[in-house]
């Protein structure tokens, strides 16, 4: 097992855990990424995940060109259960690495020393981004004359200034953790031995809040991104509405008034 999966309190936790390849993805941290996101979208009882490295130096060394490329080109015949999955899937490697998602349960990445290639483009697919003062980042494709396909030529015009954006994906350089919390991509940047501690805390706060508001948040953001104004506003309400009539709903404004803490129970 190349991913340390566990549930605590709501909380679900995935642990890159490939101390031999650097947390490179392979076929078969892809596949067990894959089936922890599955659960993660289907337990109802998790309301956020934490993806993080179980290394003590390292995040993620991007992907793993030398197995999963084999595979995804047909260049030899798969050996393993994981790589036959790749082979029969090749799609699988876009929803292990959230450059799919049709659900909206908030992933927090919690990152700390090298986030390269695979690895930063998995975390431009969080929701909520978290990194420790040593992280460095880094996407070095075009430095190999090829181009990145997980998202990120999509994702990081969106999520940072324009120039910020061609200039990591054009040079290649590393760029420390300080200026993307600058360009506004980190929500936290915080000392290494707090990083866990403050992902924490940041699940922790959203479990706390009603669960179907925050997935309806997150689904509206989703489904309006290519909309015109008009008609995001009448998706909005569309999604909103049932959520104003929920159970949750009612026992916010009845734990508001009663000054305690609420009980969600998602419905």
């Amino acid at each position: 097992m190349a991913l340390d999966f566990s549930k605590e309190n709501g909380v679900a936790l995935l642990g890159l855990n490939r101390p031999e390849a650097r947390n490179a993805l392979d076929c078969g941290i892809l596949k067990e990424l894959q089936d922890a996101w599955d659960e993660v979208a289907h337990d109802d009882a998790i309301r956020v995940a934490v993806l993080y490295s179980s290394l003590p130096d390292i995040f993620c060394a991007g992907m793993d060109l030398k197995t999963v490329i084999p595979i995804l080109t047909g260049a030899r015949p798969p050996e393993t259960d994981s790589e036959r999955w790749l082979q029969e899937d090749p799609q699988g490697v876009f929803r292990s690495m959230l450059r799919q998602r049709n659900w909206d349960k908030p992933v927090i990445a919690a990152v700390h020393g090298l986030c390269l290639t695979g690895g930063f483009e998995m975390v431009m697919g969080t929701d909520l981004r978290v990194a420790s003062e040593d992280a460095v980042f880094q996407m070095r494709e075009s430095t190999y004359a090829i181009m990145p396909t997980g998202g990120s030529n999509v994702f990081l015009p969106r999520q940072i200034p324009l120039a910020a954006a061609k200039e990591i994906l054009v040079l290649g350089d590393n760029i420390p953790a300080g200026r993307l919390y600058e360009w506004g991509f980190l929500n936290s940047l915080v000392p290494k031995e707090g990083l866990m501690e403050e992902a924490m805390r940041m699940a922790r706060r959203i479990c706390d809040n009603g669960p179907l508001a925050v997935q309806g948040i997150l689904r509206c953001i989703r489904e309006t991104a290519e909309m015109s104004v008009e008609e995001a506003m009448a998706k909005e309400i569309e999604i909103g509405m049932p959520i104003f009539a929920s159970e949750d709903a009612r026992e916010g404004i009845r734990a508001f008034k009663e000054k305690r803490k609420p009980e969600y129970k998602g419905t």
